[in-house]
């Protein structure tokens, strides 16, 4: 009797289906969060691009010559219209915008040795920048055009005669999912330039020096 229970036992199918509904319920949801955040993610990552070469174009636009701290605050106001989700998310985190979003706005000129007419190697140095700001008096390295962007190098493919407008900007993206496990992902974008309609564009430091400077020479 006992034998042809646990028999009866082994052959029913009885809640199978609530069994297996309660294994894979949980998998699906995990899945569809993680889907939901890779998708944020990806739309994240378009909108700092979009921010960088909007920065850097509206620069190489200045049909004047010259630009001023005004000039470049104003310009980099276009992140906050371009990628609102940074003040929603900076809101809900208690900090300002501009912790989770860095920027710098810069201008590199290209120096080559005085007389040179060919085959000459151009140096690039930062005349003037602003936001986070790259490094003075500190020659550009150059760097596979697939590289990471950084404060210290431009793409090989840039270097040449000539002026560049040169757009940085990071984004401190923090996932929904195992945020304490991952924590944040820098999310960063350079976008580069030549002025549109001048050949130098030069810093007029007559509007103040807080947030932008010109560099040097040396």
């Amino acid at each position: 009797m006992r034998r042809s229970g646990l028999t009866r036992f082994a052959h029913d199918r009885r809640g199978i289906a609530i069994v297996e509904f309660a294994i894979i319920v949980p998998v699906l949801i995990l899945l569809s969060a993680v889907t939901f955040d890779l998708v944020r993610y990806v739309i994240f990552m378009r909108k700092i691009e979009l921010v960088a070469s909007t920065m850097a174009d509206l620069v190489a636009r200045n049909d004047t010559g010259t630009i001023t701290q005004a000039d470049i605050l104003s310009i980099s106001r276009a992140q906050l219209v371009i990628f609102p989700e940074a003040m929603a998310l900076a809101r809900d985190s208690n900090v300002s915008v501009w912790t989770l979003l860095k920027w710098s706005l810069s201008g590199v000129q290209f120096r080559t040795t005085v007389g040179c007419t060919s085959g000459c190697t151009y140096v690039p140095t930062v005349s003037w920048t602003s936001g986070q700001k790259r490094p003075c008096n500190v020659p550009l390295a150059a760097a596979p055009n697939t590289a990471n962007p950084s404060a210290t190098t431009l793409p090989s493919d840039t270097f040449g005669p000539g002026f560049l407008v040169v757009a940085d900007v990071v984004f401190s993206y923090k996932p929904l999912i195992a945020q304490s496990v991952v924590g944040s992902i820098d999310i960063a974008k350079s976008f580069y330039f030549a002025p549109r309609y001048v050949s130098v564009i030069a810093f007029d430091a007559s509007g103040g020096t807080t947030s932008a400077n010109a560099c040097p020479l040396k």
